[in-house]
């Protein structure tokens, strides 16, 4: 008979036996995938210099393109009538997108073959800076860290001088050209007093109603009669009247900082002379009164005596 000593020895040699071969192979296993892992080459993204992604429209695209999750980036080719106001809408974000993602750009005019970059999503482009980190550039824009480096998956270190993408976000007016800061902070200066199509813009212009060419001291935003009309910011009421020359029922307030606004051809008015109005606050609502072909509003701003085109001053 076998004794249980022999049979308890003889199952030590068969579990130590066992423990020692699939050790081995462990080993056998890892050497074999340290060496096929030692001869797969080491992929990195490249980096760019600001100079080349700040000029190459289309290097930026190269760039975004492996480093942005679930927004993609093209490179448009202007054309006849297009400008950014369109383009955004076409698109489906506001114009502060098209801004933001071409820092390239010193003004919002866009000539035909010029190239720009346009996003499948709003949001804009933020230059790494000098001591940048996740945790301060997801502050500067409200956003959450992890929401942000989710989204520019791709982005391994903050690069001075590259780009990450802040979704949903307008451009940080600080980190812009010297060009572009100075055109934000004059259209921080008024708000449109209500939103329409421009169905006539400031200069000269063959007139509806005379059939003459005559020069258009402001801009036409058709919408039907009875839309309210707001303050462009804040002021005093100077005139409130039914009967301003070709104007019809009008509205001028005086923003107290050499600017005064225009408002014509209203169908009823909420404010009279002398009153202190805010930005935004219910003025008037819009009409066909005083010379015209149709409903809608004429909106001028003016400083001192001359006249200035509202679209350099209105989103």
């Amino acid at each position: 008979m076998i004794k249980i000593k022999d049979i308890i020895f003889r199952w030590v040699l068969f579990v130590i036996f066992t423990l020692s071969a699939v050790v081995i192979t462990q080993i056998i296993i890892v050497k074999k995938a340290a060496a096929i892992l030692s001869s797969v080459p080491i992929v990195s993204l490249p980096t760019y210099s600001h100079h080349d992604l700040l000029n190459d429209v289309n290097l930026r695209v190269k760039y975004l393109a492996a480093r942005v999750r679930d927004t993609n980036f093209f490179v448009y080719t202007v054309r006849p009538k297009d400008n950014l106001w369109k383009l955004a809408k076409k698109q489906g974000y506001s114009v502060h997108t098209l801004i933001g993602v071409n820092p390239q750009l010193k003004t919002y005019e866009i000539n035909v073959n010029q190239k720009i970059l346009i996003p499948s999503s709003g949001g804009c482009l933020h230059p790494i800076q000098d001591n940048d980190t996740w945790q301060k550039i997801a502050q500067r824009y409200d956003i959450d860290v992890d929401e942000l480096q989710l989204k520019n998956f791709g982005v391994s270190k903050l690069v001075q001088g590259e780009y990450i993408f802040i979704p949903g976000k307008y451009p940080s007016i600080d980190l812009m050209n010297k060009s572009m800061q100075e055109k934000y902070e004059q259209r921080s200066l008024f708000q449109s007093p209500l939103s329409g199509r421009y169905s006539s813009v400031f200069g000269k212009r063959l007139h509806p109603v005379t059939g003459k060419v005559s020069f258009h001291g402001g801009i036409d935003i058709a919408v039907p009669s009875g839309t309210w009309v707001g303050a462009a910011d804040d002021g005093v009421v100077i005139v409130a009247s039914t009967n301003v020359s070709h104007y019809g029922t009008a509205v001028f307030i005086d923003h107290k900082n050499g600017y005064i606004t225009h408002y014509g051809h209203l169908s009823k008015l909420y404010v009279r002379v002398g009153q202190k109005v805010r930005k935004g606050q219910l003025i008037a609502k819009s009409g066909a009164t005083g010379r015209v072909t149709g409903p809608h509003l004429h909106f001028t701003i003016k400083k001192g005596d001359k006249a200035l085109d509202p679209m350099k001053f209105i989103w």
